[in-house]
């Protein structure tokens, strides 16, 4: 699913450039209607695999086609304050819409198994009706109005957040499927506990912080804040003695990653100039960070004496943790020989 997300997002602006007679409205629509039908697959097969390994692959790849759409019809004509505005609300928008259903779907599968898959299907075919309201294709902004909303070390801030980005989906990625082990060997029943969704909330609420205040951006520190809160939240998540510091793990891990998605989605809109291939760019460092978090999950495990605790996996996220943070201060240390500006923090 993640490597069909990732190419789907990558190929999302070449796609739209192909197909421009039809406009990006149209292809979204395409998309939204594949991805409802995806989610039916399960449902109009009942009890085949295919249909669940078909249904997954074709919803994610439908996903990555819609999201770079999405995020240029948000940026278009849109720059500096006014753009952060916009990103502060649809950023609490769709992590309520992520969060909120988790709740929901476990009564529904008390209907039926597949009850959720659904209204999936169902919440796309909504969707695609209210794409109706969008214009054809987004707005352009003037390009010296764009370009004047461009800070002076934006591109370099912009690369080197690309680099932190799918860091933080593959230390969660890596961590969505050891957790349960975790919160079992430390006598927490997973099923009557809201621990594992400690790192929405947190995440939540630093977006909606965000969304509010705006001294992060143009400031390298909220990238140095974002790199430590991935790595210590990590190591917390898998290796604490007990309850409250994987909770901690997980509030840092939250906060880390809404620094790291807010601050990327906002220099690739800026830099270019919300164009679908920017948050096609964006969205596939999402799915390449979903593709190999499983890997290093397994990798760390398969390490000799390392798989009870956690330890293996540790090491090896530092180590991915510390490559990404070296070649990210690079561009800070670009950007100083280019305008010899001091760095500041948030």
């Amino acid at each position: 699913m993640g490597m069909a997300y990732a190419l789907l997002a990558w190929s999302a602006g070449g796609l739209t450039a192909k197909l421009e007679r039809f406009g990006p409205r149209r292809i979204a629509s395409v998309a939204l209607f594949l991805w409802a039908f995806a989610a039916a697959l399960p449902l109009l097969a009942p009890g085949r695999e295919a249909g669940i390994w078909l249904g997954g692959v074709l919803g994610a790849a439908a996903s990555g086609a819609v999201w770079p759409v999405v995020e240029s019809y948000l940026a278009a004509g849109r720059h500096g304050a006014v753009l952060r505005r916009a990103l502060g609300r649809f950023n609490v928008t769709w992590t309520l819409s992520v969060a909120l259903p988790l709740l929901v779907f476990p009564w529904l599968t008390r209907w039926h198994p597949l009850g959720p898959l659904a209204v999936s299907a169902l919440a796309n075919l909504g969707a695609l009706a209210l794409l109706r309201r969008l214009p054809e294709r987004p707005l352009v902004a003037p390009e010296e109005h764009a370009a004047a909303a461009v800070g002076t070390e934006y591109r370099e801030l912009f690369k080197a957040a690309r680099w932190l980005l799918p860091q933080s989906y593959l230390f969660i990625a890596t961590l969505a499927p050891l957790l349960p082990h975790r919160l079992a060997a430390l006598g927490t029943p997973v099923a009557d506990s809201m621990v594992a969704a400690t790192w929405m909330v947190a995440r939540f609420a630093t977006l909606a912080v965000m969304a509010r205040v705006h001294f992060w951006h143009g400031r390298w520190g909220a990238l140095v804040a974002a790199s430590a809160s991935l790595l210590l939240g990590v190591a917390l998540a898998l290796l604490a003695p007990s309850v409250g510091g994987v909770v901690a793990g997980l509030a840092l891990l939250g906060v880390g990653m809404a620094l790291t998605y807010y601050a990327s989605l906002y220099y690739s809109l800026t830099v270019g100039h919300a164009a679908v291939d920017a948050g096609g760019g964006f969205e596939a460092l999402i799915g390449v960070g979903y593709v190999l978090g499983p890997m290093l999950g397994l990798a760390g495990r398969s390490l000799p004496g390392a798989a009870a605790d956690g330890l293996g996996t540790v090491f090896l996220a530092w180590l991915i943790g510390a490559g990404a943070a070296l070649a990210a201060s690079r561009h800070y240390f670009q950007a100083r020989r280019r305008r010899r500006v001091p760095v500041s923090f948030p």
